[in-house]
């Protein structure tokens, strides 16, 4: 990818992916250089903006973050991943309600995203609907009931509820699908 870069540095879309896989690498300084650059190429390419919603989200600014996905969310209003994405930003900056509508869009777009189903019962959780929350990640597991995160969602929900032990059952089950998960 560096070397695609090098032999041509305005092809917007190299410089995209080059973005990408350093943010995977977690090489964000590099990551948000290149997706900018990308972006000074073609303001208007999803993908780099959504990548650098992501970049600005794990670099701590939610406010760049905000901007970048709400830009993605302009020129194609219907990307169900873009709206994810705005539901989590809206979240962690507090906007509770306007991370709820974000993530209901999302799913009417694109009802089995597991991710949006995690983050609407986690906004649920946070706005004190924690009946809500539980019915929405019950719901999802019983279509997928071998999904880690949403059994450690779950465990927390049971938790909060005041279940100890199905919140211990569920963690467990968790953590014996995914060993690793911190």
């Amino acid at each position: 990818s560096n070397r695609a870069v090098v032999l041509s540095p305005a092809n917007s879309k190299f410089l995209e992916r080059n973005g990408y896989l350093k943010w995977q690498d977690g090489d964000l300084v590099g990551a948000l250089d290149a997706t900018k650059k990308a972006l000074e190429i073609n303001p208007n390419r999803i993908n780099a903006l959504m990548n650098l919603g992501g970049i600005y989200k794990e670099l701590g600014n939610s406010e760049e973050a905000l901007r970048s996905t709400l830009k993605c969310i302009e020129i194609n209003p219907h990307n169900p991943d873009a709206l994810v994405n705005l539901s989590s930003i809206y979240k962690e900056l507090g906007s509770l309600d306007k991370a709820l509508t974000a993530i209901l869009q999302a799913l009417a777009l694109k009802p089995n995203n597991s991710v949006a189903v995690i983050i609407l019962s986690s906004i649920h959780k946070a706005l004190g609907n924690h009946d809500q929350a539980l019915e929405v990640i019950v719901e999802y597991l019983e279509l997928k009931p071998d999904d880690p995160d949403a059994l450690i969602n779950l465990g927390g929900i049971y938790k909060d509820l005041g279940n100890l032990d199905q919140a211990l059952a569920s963690t467990l089950k968790s953590l014996a699908l995914k060993p690793d998960n911190p």
